[in-house]
């Protein structure tokens, strides 16, 4: 038989463990309750100090905009027709194809860029059955938002360009990839002209 001690100390456990399960526990005995609550992240981990960060691509700017999401090679082409990932992620460079680049702020091509277009309209028309990836790029000022639309801008641009040409247009596709994809790190002028560009890849 327990004694009358023990038996008043396992009936204020068992209490302590009762009002733990209803949820009174943490807030009358933080020091025995809390042993049996789940432990929570901390608030800034559940809600990030920023809030004005931008939306993610492809989600409330790709609904307003029409913006293929930057993500690696799986969004919809400008076309509304989802092209196969393994096919899309087989995509590489094609040395035929010559990188376009365009003025700040500019979705306009250039006589330099329409020339390389045509060059570049060669190779497609004596190879009709591959299909282009037209990337957009962009350099890094700016908002992400702002690059991404610009980024696909010059996509399109690009597109309708070689659509005037009578390329098959089912076999060009758009994606906008903004600034995330910079070939040159450097932060003055000769870089950034270097990013403000279309190339291609091929599949």
């Amino acid at each position: 038989m327990l004694n009358v001690e023990k038996r008043w100390l396992l009936k204020v456990v068992l209490l302590v463990l009762l009002a733990d399960l209803f949820g009174l526990g943490c807030a009358k005995l933080p020091l025995i309750g809390g042993l049996f609550k789940k432990k929570q992240p901390p608030q800034s981990v559940v809600y990030p100090s920023e809030t004005n960060l931008p939306p993610p691509p492809g989600v409330e700017a790709g609904k307003a905009t029409g913006v293929v999401s930057p993500l690696p090679l799986e969004g919809p082409t400008d076309t509304g027709i989802p092209a196969a990932p393994a096919i899309r992620e087989s995509a590489q460079p094609s040395a035929e194809l010559q990188t376009v680049y365009f003025d700040f702020d500019s979705a306009e091509l250039t006589d330099q860029a329409k020339a390389t277009l045509d060059q570049n309209t060669i190779w497609l028309t004596q190879n009709p059955g591959v299909h282009v990836l037209i990337e957009g790029h962009c350099d890094e000022r700016g908002t992400v938002e702002y690059n991404l639309n610009l980024g696909q801008r010059r996509a399109d641009s690009v597109r309708e360009y070689l659509v005037s040409k009578n390329l098959d247009p089912a076999t060009l596709h758009t994606i906008s990839y903004g600034e995330e994809r910079p070939v040159d790190e450097g932060h003055d002028e000769a870089a950034w002209a270097k990013n403000r560009r279309v190339q291609f890849l091929v599949y």
